[in-house]
């Protein structure tokens, strides 16, 4: 989208929506507002539309892009300072009023994104083609804020439309919510360009649309009857994106790690992105993922005190060594030197400990990062407020930006990667492993990994779903978007792993000479014998919908065993 035009308009647009919109369904009452004097004509139009594009995921460690990679077997958060007092729900100790569960309930973004489509037809355009693509940008972030709420709910109510306050709908049939968006999906495709120039770079493309229609049909594996028609259509759109060569892997590692550098200008692997936009959109996700002993910005106004997450000692100690082996596997792995010859995506993605960082106290000064308590300083130790585990987030820290809190990255939502990867997914769901094994192997070749094609597919003993094909496509998965958002949940949910991975949660080894060690004792997650043991129970399947909400609607029901 343009980086300058979500102006003082959008805002006012926005501003006004929040505050007439905190009932039941959070919906716009349009009797109480006149549109009169800004939705007139295209400009105005764009203005507005650009304001839309905020409801998709931003980068803050709180958006409902990263919040739900907490709730996996990869990762915990100890805590965050919004004042919920939460942790992010990494505990499980859930419940109807957590309100961090019920994020995903987005009737403010769908009243909205609702009340633009009906001022859209009378708006003054001199380019219908430009009406038509407006439109369908609007439809597709619709789309993709019904799909989030169909994974999470389940029957979700479907508005298409604004309605009074006083109306009370009941949730729709999760089959009806799931046809709307593939059919929302299938009729914007053609309105929307394949790419844009750099002014309007970010914009939603065709190649956005076919990417997010894979997902849904991958993502309904859990609950949907026909699991061969779902395969079938996700290799459909994903071999249209393929065919169509518009993206294609940056090269090596090096190309890996510059995703979370990225701004502004895009990359071949970008699909769907939230786009920095100078002065205006920057996000905290560097504050918010930096450790505590490490450089927080030249023009920093704030303490690096706040707590983070933290990936779990099961993640560490699955993520392979160069020879494409589990650790516990190969011969050659060092439990004194664990960070050597591991997958190159293990340095990009953990702050590991041992690692050399720019100090808080000068940047020029190298700080070692030293979460064990028996070594070096007490800055981030495992049973402070750190990390908890003692293995940080390191994609998109920044140490170059002025003040940790004004990051200037794009966050990828979505990239050829997974693209490539859903590819190979849909192929193996129809037992086509040979033609799935070389769109696997392209991503790991991408980062020098050896190719299972060579070397022979791994075992899965953790989280197995009985196809051999799909566990190694879903352990590719885990590498590859480690801390980047929310595709270790999916992957739990709609293979239902949950009973398989779920428990208490480990960081690292209590060693203070074997940091790499994969069978003495551990430290638990925050050091505690009740904090994150977590027991799984098949009702998290589906989130519970808010008790706020069910008090204000009496037509809205509870899902089971909430």
């Amino acid at each position: 989208m343009k980086k300058y035009s979500i102006i003082t308009f959008s805002i006012l647009i926005l501003a006004y929506f929040s505050s007439c919109s905190e009932d039941f369904l959070e919906i716009v009452d349009s009797d109480e507002y006149s549109a009169d004097a800004l939705y007139q004509d295209e400009d105005d139009m764009e203005n507005a539309l650009n304001g839309l594009y905020l409801y998709l995921p931003g980068g803050d460690i709180t958006s409902t892009n990263i919040t739900p990679y907490f709730w996996t077997d990869d990762a915990v958060h100890r805590n965050i300072n919004d004042g919920s007092g939460t942790i992010r729900e990494s505990d499980y100790n859930w419940t109807t009023t957590s309100n961090v569960l019920d994020d995903f309930y987005k009737y403010t973004a769908i009243a909205n994104i609702n009340y633009f489509l009906e001022k859209l037809p009378d708006a003054t355009y001199t380019d219908e083609d430009t009406r038509s693509q407006h439109e369908a940008e609007a439809r597709f972030i619709r789309a993709y804020i019904y799909e989030e709420m169909l994974f999470a709910y389940g029957d979700v109510v479907l508005l298409t439309s604004t309605i009074s306050t006083d109306e009370y709908p009941s949730r729709d049939d999760r089959e009806e919510v799931f046809d709307f968006i593939i059919s929302e999906l299938e009729e914007i495709q053609d309105d929307l360009q394949l790419s844009y120039t750099s002014d309007d770079y970010g914009r939603i493309t065709q190649g956005a649309v076919l990417a997010l229609k894979a997902r849904t049909y991958l993502k309904a594996l859990h609950w949907y009857s026909d699991t061969s028609t779902l395969y079938a259509a996700a290799e459909e759109a994903c071999a249209e994106i393929i065919a169509g060569g518009q993206y294609s892997l940056v090269d090596g590692i090096d190309g890996f790690e510059s995703l979370f550098s990225n701004s502004g200008d895009g990359n071949s692997e970008a699909i769907l992105s939230s786009i920095y936009i100078e002065t205006y959109r920057t996000h905290g996700l560097a504050r918010q993922l930096a450790q505590k002993g490490s450089w927080i910005g030249s023009s920093a106004t704030f303490a690096n005190n706040q707590s983070r997450p933290g990936y779990s000692s099961d993640f560490i100690e699955e993520v392979q060594t160069i020879n494409g082996l589990f650790p516990a596997d190969d011969s050659e792995y060092d439990p004194a030197d664990p960070w050597t010859n591991r997958d190159p995506r293990l340095a990009v993605s953990v702050v590991l400990p041992g690692d050399l960082l720019p100090s808080k106290t000068d940047s020029d000064e190298d700080y070692e990062y030293q979460p064990h308590p028996s070594i070096g300083t007490t800055t981030d130790d495992i049973n402070k407020t750190s990390a908890p585990t003692g293995y940080g987030f390191r994609k998109y820290i920044d140490y170059d930006l002025d003040a940790l809190d004004q990051g200037d990255v794009d966050i990828e939502l979505i990239r050829y990667a997974e693209v490539l990867l859903m590819y190979a997914e849909a192929l193996a769901g129809q037992g086509r492993d040979g033609e799935a094994l070389t769109y696997l192997d392209m991503v790991r070749d991408r980062v020098g990994m050896p190719k299972y094609a060579d070397i022979g597919l791994p075992t899965v003993t953790r989280g197995t779903t009985g196809n051999t094909m799909i566990d190694a496509i879903l352990l590719e998965r885990r590498y590859e978007f480690a801390g980047e958002g929310q595709q270790r949940w999916w992957d739990i949910w709609r293979y239902q792993l949950g009973n398989q991975v779920i428990t208490q949660v480990y960081g690292i080894p209590t060693s203070t000479t074997e940091p790499g060690d994969l069978v003495g004792e551990k430290y638990k997650a925050s050091n505690s014998d009740t904090q994150y043991a977590r027991v799984w129970d098949d009702k998290y399947y589906l989130l519970p919908i808010s008790q706020t909400v069910l008090d204000a609607n009496p037509n809205i029901t509870q899902n089971e065993g909430w």
